[in-house]
């Protein structure tokens, strides 16, 4: 049985286009950090380990801004926001 998931999974990764592995693997590197201040805004951004794409690294911070401001502040929540709006970016066709 295990055999048979790794071969469906082996062949399911076949099937994907270069160009969204080469993306996903920039956005899986891509490392943020973001200055908070006490009231809970974003006070600065930085990307500490680009994406490889600048493109991808300015959409980061601007993300990180938009969902803060929408009330995601930190943790998984702010993190699955930010990764909503880079994929969405990415999937844009925005990104070099």
């Amino acid at each position: 049985m295990m055999m048979l998931a790794m071969a469906l999974l082996a062949a399911q990764a076949a099937d994907v286009p270069a160009d969204v592995v080469v993306t996903g693997e920039r956005l899986r590197r891509l490392r943020v950090h973001a200055a908070v201040a006490r009231n809970g805004r974003l006070r600065g951004c930085e990307v500490t380990i680009s994406s490889g794409d600048a493109a991808i690294d300015r959409q980061a911070c601007v993300s990180t801004r938009d969902c803060m401001a929408s009330g995601q502040r930190a943790g998984e929540a702010l993190a699955n926001c930010v990764d909503g709006q880079l994929i969405a970016f990415v999937r844009s066709g925005a990104a070099g």
